[in-house]
């Protein structure tokens, strides 16, 4: 072979590696990009924001995370309807995101501009979809799991659901919660009571773990011996308000009493009477106490 022609192969070998390592670094060239428009939004940049996800889309063709962004932005600059359409074209696409569970902050973006714009059935139906995937709250032919914690529970109470069932915290417990409101305030009490007690099971599991991680001796005895250990933790408090927690109880058992049960509420509201880190539910809860009711219902027609 002549000196020309090993140039020449040469040439060619060093042309097919460049455009071999330029087609592997354009993936992580995009997720720079995208890392940048980040950064613009946390600065609140959200037009430089906006322009730099935009290009990480086109750089990638497929890119899920970003789409997911851009409606972000199209929220902070008051285009709802925008970011309402860019978050449906970002869900479409959840089968490509890197961390598959990020589906689900898509439909929790929905959710929340659904219900602030008064449209209660999509809201419903989005966060719907977050619960469907929830393998222990759908039962199959031969599970019946919810069935007989919703049997003990209205049978020997909350005190004895939580001592028998531990789950870890998961991505469904806010659609659990936000469905169980909903439903309590449409006068759906017995799938209100349903996705409360599963919301109430994956929050205590969690406060459980975490007790549990500090004292190895740590087992759950009762709804108020709990209350006592949240109020002594700072933690836990910011864990319990982040999580609605006193919110659910509450909820839970109104829906509770609803359906014809009020022992079992007035042993929820009891708890939350006597804790003063349960805020304005304490006082409802006395309330209800002394005047147990429901709560008007809510026109939730599109």
């Amino acid at each position: 072979m002549t000196r020309t022609a090993r140039w020449a192969v040469i040439t060619v070998i060093l042309m097919s590696c460049s455009a071999f390592l330029f087609a592997q670094n354009k993936p992580n060239q995009n997720w720079l990009v995208y890392e940048q428009g980040n950064a613009a939004a946390a600065r609140k940049e959200y037009g430089l924001a906006l322009q730099l996800y935009k290009e990480a889309v086109l750089g990638a063709g497929t890119f899920p995370e970003a789409e997911t962004a851009i409606g972000d932005m199209y929220v902070e600059e008051g285009e709802v309807d925008l970011a309402l359409l860019q978050y449906e074209k970002a869900y479409k696409l959840r089968n490509a995101f890197y961390i598959p569970e990020m589906q689900y902050a898509i439909l929790y973006k929905l959710a929340h501009l659904y219900e602030s714009q008064g449209f209660y059935k999509q809201m419903e139906d989005d966060l719907t979809s977050i619960v469907n995937d929830d393998k222990k709250f759908n039962e199959t032919a031969n599970s019946h799991l919810r069935t007989q914690i919703e049997k003990n529970f209205f049978d020997k109470g909350i005190d004895r659901v939580l001592v028998l069932y531990r789950y870890s915290d998961t991505f469904s417990s806010s659609a659990h919660s936000q469905l169980g409101i909903f439903y309590y305030r449409t006068g759906r009490y017995a799938q209100s009571a349903s996705q409360l007690l599963f919301s109430t099971i994956y929050r205590m599991s969690a406060m459980e773990q975490f007790l549990g991680e500090r004292d190895v001796d740590y087992q759950y005895t009762s709804l108020d011996a709990i209350m006592a250990e949240i109020q002594k933790n700072p933690d836990l408090l910011r864990y319990a308000n982040d999580a609605q927690l006193f919110r659910d109880l509450y909820y839970l058992a109104g829906s509770t009493f609803a359906l014809g049960y009020p022992e079992r509420a007035a042993s929820i509201w009891k708890t939350l009477s006597t804790a003063e880190i349960a805020g304005s539910y304490r006082q409802l809860a006395l309330k209800q106490l002394k005047t147990p009711s429901t709560e008007p219902l809510l026109n939730a027609s599109p």
